[in-house]
């Protein structure tokens, strides 16, 4: 996890190395380990050294090859570096750098070169030769990249905050078409900030720039097609198991403490038992962190994370979250994040990775994305039903009901009719008195009219709705969601301040393609999903946690202390904040409030969250951005 900035004026004018400079600053907590610029004409580069790898203690970004007329910077980790090795010529040795691996791979494959790489990595290359700029970002998103392009110039940064250095020339404003993605939420693009000007290169993509042209390329995505065969399903698990372990494997690469996230579930827990496997002839000690709850227990995972250190003798570090506000430290996450944040427990993250950074933590471990990667059952029944399978829809319903008929009604109703009459669905909400989100009361209606929020969120809801009666069609949605960018980015802007470079195997390329391309009563029979890790890894993992159902959720903690410690904050940011009053409904929201506080089923408290982050950020982060 390091920090890259760049410049190329189309103009062709030269750029002011106190222009790099300053953009380079901005991010200084990214580079504790050293900062460095190149600047030459029209092009600067600018970067920040966190060392993680040990090939990183010899790395020299921004590095120019005046061999090849090549200059790259790069936040990257390669992980096939010993395939590649003899493919360009060049050693896989520790005092060979990724980003080196990077440059003689554009130099071998031109813009194809991505489609070589396997790893986390955003990079920005000028070819002198050409007169071209080339960017791009790994397949899934994990390493950010933001730029801004006009006719002018081409600015880019690991974070929005850099790029806001030339704010006049941005002409900064707020997005409110991102506002309203907040708002409802919309969650399908992947290119907007909350900044106008200031885009995202998604996952998978690359840009390729010129004095006057350039072009947005996709260069990798999950094959809807793809498909496995073997001829036994413990082949299928063997082949799980060896492609797991190659994720985590390549993840392990570092020169300090590493630290794994456990919070008691099978992902997080999978990901630290291989690691454990891995790491067994080293003596290397497995420090895990953990939340746990001690008032508030039915969200509390202490009994299976104790399975799990108990097991295996780890070094186990917890934070306790029953008295930690979602809006503590707001003000300095927010900074760093650069944009409001959906997720409700930002404050315990923040705080769970001030605990690792304490500990000597550089390189920290989860099992993030592990619920789409490993495939639940999500529509399932439905698609039973749809097939005529109804013996087997019969059996798959009781034994998740656990042989009770309330409970076999419920799953029927829920699983089966809900979807095959959406309509049935509204009505039972609005008998219950649950808004549904797609209703739009919190939000001003001149607001929703403008962007036709309506059709966009309808446009949302159509494919999974489509792909309701096909189990491959809607593991591929998941595994295809824009969010896994967005939390991938989230978590790198809580890790950055603390010199801590979050790793991802769950969503490593090989697994995810993998996991797609078997069949699915593999992933999902006799009411148990997530089968290829639960029978991949049943010598590893305690059975308590193997056979484990479900897993916890936060929003008791959220709920119960956003109004504990936040009453008096939420009433000043509902009630008083006048930059929200263009993007909410002031009759309604009140309302919408009261019944939070007074505690009504069906109370949407994540869209008091929402409004109130927002309202937060627009009136810390935003407003201070434009007048600095």
């Amino acid at each position: 996890m390091s920090g890259i900035t760049g410049i190329f004026r189309r103009d062709g004018k030269d750029v002011d190395p106190a222009d790099i400079k300053k953009m380079n600053d901005k991010i200084s907590h990214r580079g504790p380990d050293g900062s460095r610029i190149w600047c030459e004409g029209p092009v600067a580069f600018g970067h920040q050294m966190l060392h993680t790898t040990p090939e990183s203690l010899h790395e020299i970004l921004p590095f120019e090859d005046e061999e090849s007329g090549l200059v790259i910077t790069a936040d990257a980790r390669i992980d096939n570096r010993k395939e590649l090795a003899p493919k360009l010529g060049i050693e896989d040795n520790e005092y060979v750098s990724d980003s080196y691996f990077i440059l003689k791979a554009y130099e071998k494959w031109g813009e194809k070169c991505p489609e070589e790489l396997l790893g986390d990595f955003a990079f920005a290359i000028w070819d002198k030769n050409r007169e071209t700029l080339f960017c791009a970002r790994d397949h899934m998103g994990v390493k950010p990249f933001y730029y801004h392009l006009s006719n002018d110039y081409f600015l880019f940064a690991s974070e929005i905050k850099s790029l806001l250095y030339y704010g006049e020339d941005l002409n900064l404003e707020l997005n409110e078409i991102k506002v309203a993605y907040h708002l409802i939420p919309i969650s399908t693009d992947r290119k907007l900030t909350f900044y106008n000007n200031i885009f995202r290169l998604p996952a998978s993509n690359c840009l390729y720039i010129e004095f006057h042209n350039y072009e947005l390329k996709k260069y990798w995505e999950l094959d809807p097609n793809l498909r496995i065969f073997f001829d036994t399903d413990e082949d299928y698990y063997l082949k799980f198991r060896e492609i797991f372990e190659k994720a985590i494997k390549c993840r392990l690469r570092t020169i300090h403490p590493i630290g794994f996230e456990l919070s008691g579930g099978i992902d997080s827990s999978s990901v630290v038992v291989m690691a454990k496997k891995i790491l067994s002839k080293t003596h290397t000690d497995i420090l895990t962190f953990s939340l746990i709850f001690n008032e508030i227990k039915q969200t509390d995972e202490s009994y299976y994370i104790k399975k799990i250190v108990d097991k295996y003798g780890f070094k186990p570090f917890y934070l306790v979250g029953d008295s930690i506000s979602p809006f503590d430290g707001a003000d300095e996450i927010l900074f760093y994040q650069d944009e409001p944040l959906e997720t409700p427990n930002m404050a315990m993250i923040w705080k769970l990775y001030k605990k690792m950074s304490d500990k000597g933590v550089k390189v920290v471990i989860g099992g993030h994305d592990g619920d789409c990667l490993l495939y639940k059952g999500e529509n399932y029944l439905f698609e039973l039903f749809v097939r005529f399978k109804w013996f087997k829809l019969i059996d798959e319903i009781k034994i998740k009901s656990n042989g009770g008929i309330v409970e076999f009604f419920k799953l029927f109703v829920a699983e089966v009719l809900f979807k095959l009459v959406p309509e049935f669905h509204d009505i039972w909400l609005h008998f219950k008195g649950i808004r549904r989100e797609k209703d739009f009361v919190n939000i001003n209606k001149d607001f929703v009219q403008k962007f036709d929020l309506k059709n966009l969120y309808k446009q949302m809801e159509l494919y999974p709705l489509r792909a309701a009666n096909n189990s491959r069609r809607i593991h591929y949605y998941y595994l295809t969601l824009a969010t896994h960018q967005q939390i991938f980015e989230m978590m790198d802007k809580f890790a950055a301040p603390h010199s801590i470079e979050p790793r991802h195997p769950m969503m490593d390329k090989r697994l995810v393609e993998f996991c797609f391309a078997v069949p699915t009563h593999i992933k999902y029979d006799n009411g148990w999903g997530r089968l290829l890790v639960r029978y991949g890894l049943s010598d590893l993992l305690p059975n308590e946690v193997q056979w484990r159902r479900g897993k916890i959720n936060f929003f008791h903690v959220f709920e119960r202390n956003l109004l504990l410690f936040e009453r008096d904050c939420l009433n000043d940011l509902i009630y008083k904040n006048k930059l929200i009053r263009k993007y909410v409904d002031c009759k309604e929201l009140p309302k919408i409030y009261r019944r939070y506080i007074e505690g009504v089923e069906g109370a949407d408290s994540i869209d008091i969250w929402k409004i109130a982050i927002l309202s937060f950020w627009l009136e810390s982060s935003f407003n201070h951005l434009k007048e600095n």
